[in-house]
């Protein structure tokens, strides 16, 4: 664990130019950034470029981290790290954005001005992991993103900024991710408002029931598309799932299952009518892609390799030993 004396804090915290930008305002206050991703790079831009200072970063991932670096932020790697820095000198606020960390008492007894986090699903109707895809499994059209006080570190606190956020019947996993990333930056900025003017206030959540997701959860079948199914259920479970092929799949992949082995499915679009044949029926195959007879409508189904790659789709039949007029296999309730 690095030893921190009680200038390293003060000095990181002092007005300068890490983003090359003069303060916007002459009032200038002090904060600590927790999390990774995008977000948590576009949060801490945004705390400059509103005329405040990041002291310090406590970075969940390289790409924050990294980031942070370059900026030329103190960057801390544990928890632990964290609570020795804040007893040097406390700061006004600190700003959780993805964070996997739980701040322990001691450390949010530091902060001057409070605390805050980022929900990127409405609480308490979809909490835990993977909120978007479950949401989008769910057919909502309805989302929204949450800005929180940290009360205690564990359980969430009031709710002091909120966007609404709509799904569309074509909204991936990946698209629906980038309208709450967006809706997320507005409301920080509406947050870092509110707390330089003193003009924010908690509100509270919609009573509605709610459910934890954990983390080990994972959709039906493990992803692979059943058939039977409307052709609409299937896009739905394929567009869930969806992370678009820049972005690691945390959740579940979705599958075509070929009896002893599983193929990725990379995109599926819904046909404009169906052949009548039996579901499960291979109806056409092309180079890119496969027909099949569903429930319904028949799709067209794209594949991918588990390297992200797209896979020359009659190249696969060839391999499986399917032609056109096999059925392919249906879970039964059991087997999914």
């Amino acid at each position: 664990m690095a030893h921190w004396s009680a200038s390293v804090l003060a000095d990181a915290c002092k007005p300068g130019d890490w983003d090359g930008q003069p303060p916007a305002v002459a009032s200038i206050r002090s904060s600590i950034l927790v999390g990774g991703g995008t977000l948590a790079i576009r949060c801490a831009q945004l705390v400059s470029k509103m005329g405040h200072v990041v002291c310090a970063a406590l970075c969940a991932d390289a790409i924050f981290r990294d980031w942070a670096s370059r900026a030329n932020i103190l960057c801390v790697d544990s928890v632990e790290e964290l609570s020795v820095l804040m007893n040097a000198d406390p700061v006004d606020w600190i700003f959780s954005v993805g964070n996997p960390f739980i701040l322990p008492p001691d450390v949010l007894a530091r902060v001057r001005q409070g605390a805050f986090n980022y929900q990127d699903g409405p609480l308490p109707r979809y909490a835990g992991a993977h909120s978007m895809s479950w949401a989008r499994l769910a057919q909502e059209t309805d989302y929204a993103i949450g800005w929180y006080r940290i009360n205690d570190g564990v359980n969430r606190g009031e709710l002091v900024v909120e966007r609404q956020v709509s799904i569309a019947p074509t909204d991936t996993a990946l698209t629906l991710n980038l309208k709450c990333h967006e809706a997320a930056v507005e409301g920080f900025r509406e947050l870092l408002a509110g707390l330089t003017n003193g003009e924010l206030h908690a509100g509270s959540q919609a009573p509605v029931d709610g459910s934890v997701s954990p983390r080990r959860r994972r959709p039906d079948a493990a992803g692979c598309l059943r058939w039977n199914r409307s052709a609409q259920d299937l896009s739905r479970i394929t567009r869930a799932l969806d992370y678009g092929p820049y972005h690691s799949n945390p959740l579940c992949l979705p599958k075509v299952h070929l009896g002893d082995d599983v193929v990725a499915v990379r995109r599926l679009k819904v046909s404009a009518g169906g052949c009548g044949l039996p579901a499960g029926s291979l109806v056409e195959i092309h180079r890119s892609n496969w027909r099949v007879a569903t429930g319904t409508e028949d799709v067209d189904v794209w594949f991918g390799s588990s390297d992200g790659l797209t896979l020359n789709a009659r190249t696969l039949a060839r391999q499986s030993g399917l032609n056109v007029g096999d059925r392919l296999p249906i879970l039964s309730d059991e087997e999914a």
